[in-house]
């Protein structure tokens, strides 16, 4: 009853929290937005799925680095949630891109607590404070249960999980995104030049100073019974799909 409760309100209060998933019906795959990192390296290539890649108001702009998402949805592409997506598109392939959850953790500590901008609304009312450490953070992260955290930092897993089944049936690893990458692309009809080819890095997302911050034994311990279960179902040998 709580449960059901909480998830009317969430509704209201962030409308599209829940709307993680990027149906592209023209070629019959969907992109779990999941992680930052991959959304952002992907932008070009979502682009191309969506069609907008050709839209004369797209000229002169570089969609590896502008802030174009708006623009994505002037294309073939609905932003579903999971039963949304699963009613409309069945038989639809799903990929989703995870994240180690310490650099996941990392990035959206350096994006929110860090930031020179002030906190956004959420993180206010949850009363974290741009002074706190990364040990202060995770703790304070570790409090939130999945039903209420924010998308930055809730758990890969709980944003995947549908009535009890994971939704993506791809899971790629985003350390991975090279072998990833051309998996992705073979389960689509996209074909990309070379010159199209992206590659991750973790620094080129988080600071080193940041990411060495979380490098901390009762951190990382404090990151691994939080996000167990991601952990367990993510990045243990042959946890992926094959």
């Amino acid at each position: 009853m709580l449960n059901r409760m909480y998830s009317i309100l969430d509704r209201r209060l962030r409308p599209l929290r829940n709307h993680v998933f990027l149906a592209f019906p023209k070629h019959k795959i969907a992109f779990a937005r999941i992680a930052e990192p991959a959304f952002q390296l992907l932008r070009p290539v979502l682009h191309c799925l969506a069609g907008t890649d050709k839209l004369k108001a797209l000229s002169g702009i570089d969609l590896k680095t502008a802030a174009t998402e708006r623009l994505l949805f002037h294309g073939n592409v609905e932003l579903l949630t999971a039963r949304e997506l699963k009613r409309r598109h069945p038989d639809m392939k799903v990929a989703a891109w995870v994240q180690d959850p310490m650099h996941r953790l990392a990035y959206c500590y350096e994006k929110v607590i860090l930031s020179s901008d002030p906190l956004p609304a959420y993180y206010e009312e949850r009363q974290f404070s741009q002074d706190m450490t990364p040990q202060q953070f995770v703790s304070h992260v570790a409090s939130i249960s999945d039903l209420e955290a924010d998308n930055l930092f809730r758990s890969q897993t709980a944003a995947l999980t549908y009535k009890g089944v994971l939704t993506a049936d791809l899971v790629l690893q985003l350390e991975d995104f090279d072998r990833s990458f051309a998996k992705f692309l073979s389960e689509s009809s996209l074909r990309l030049r070379s010159k199209d080819r992206v590659s991750y890095h973790v620094g080129n997302f988080v600071s080193r100073e940041t990411l060495l911050s979380f490098t901390e034994d009762r951190l990382v311990q404090q990151l691994r019974r939080r996000y167990k279960t991601d952990y367990d179902l993510f990045y243990k040998p042959a946890a992926l799909s094959a």
